[in-house]
């Protein structure tokens, strides 16, 4: 036991001190958990999880050269989706969008990554990080209300003002009004959907407007029929 009276002033701060450090390194062992491993399911033969662990050593060696590369960050990160090794591809996708902030697709890779582990809460925070990164691209609205249609029903009626905030922020991007009019005729939304559809025909390349051009025609007889 001991008795802080016989102890200098000096020595009974530093055992103070001390006992305090431990407290808070105790403290901090008990709360911190240990990182969680995701993985993923994967089915692949031994020379072809050869070929990739190649492919990584490589790109390994190259960031000693070039550590801030986006590219090979980039590609760490499919290669170790590729061997199921999810938690390492998200670190590496946020790697790379650390090199490029303004760049969306790490984020979107890494939404899609938790949309296969069945996490699709952090699939839509990762999804919401890609649109604050670059909002002007369409992909990042489309993944979102996609991720709402197929894994988040209770969100399903946000699905229309995603698609609509994507438009007003990707100037009517035709890659984006493609899925938002099919999305709008799958509702029976068909009054919407032919509006819409005729922005798409201004919008779209040239090549494709006939296709447009069908699906206008498609829903104008499908207006037509009595409601049921």
């Amino acid at each position: 036991m001991i008795h802080f009276k016989k102890i200098k002033k000096k020595h009974r701060f530093i055992i103070l001190g001390a006992i305090v450090l431990l407290l808070l390194i105790g403290a901090v062992i008990l709360f911190i958990k240990p990182k969680e491993i995701l993985s993923l399911p994967v089915s692949l033969d031994d020379q072809t999880k050869q070929t990739i662990n190649q492919r990584i050593a490589k790109d390994l060696e190259m960031l000693k050269l070039f550590p801030k590369d986006y590219n090979n960050f980039m590609d760490l990160g499919n290669l170790e989706e590729q061997i199921g090794n999810a938690g390492q591809a998200i670190d590496y996708y946020h790697q790379a969008w650390e090199t490029i902030p303004a760049n969306s697709t790490p984020w979107l890779n890494i939404g899609n990554i938790y949309i296969k582990l069945g996490l699709h809460a952090k699939a839509e925070q990762a999804f919401f990080e890609a649109k604050k990164a670059n909002p002007a691209y369409y992909f990042v609205y489309f993944n979102i209300a996609k991720l709402y249609e197929d894994y988040l029903p209770a969100k399903a009626d946000q699905i229309r003002t995603v698609y609509l905030e994507g438009l007003k922020n990707t100037s009517n991007d035709y890659q984006l009004l493609q899925p938002f009019t099919d999305y709008l005729i799958a509702i029976k939304n068909y009054s919407e959907a032919l509006e819409y559809l005729n922005v798409l025909f201004q919008k779209i390349p040239a090549e494709n407007k006939q296709d447009v051009l069908n699906r206008i025609k498609e829903v104008e007889g499908l207006m037509k029929q009595p409601a049921t």
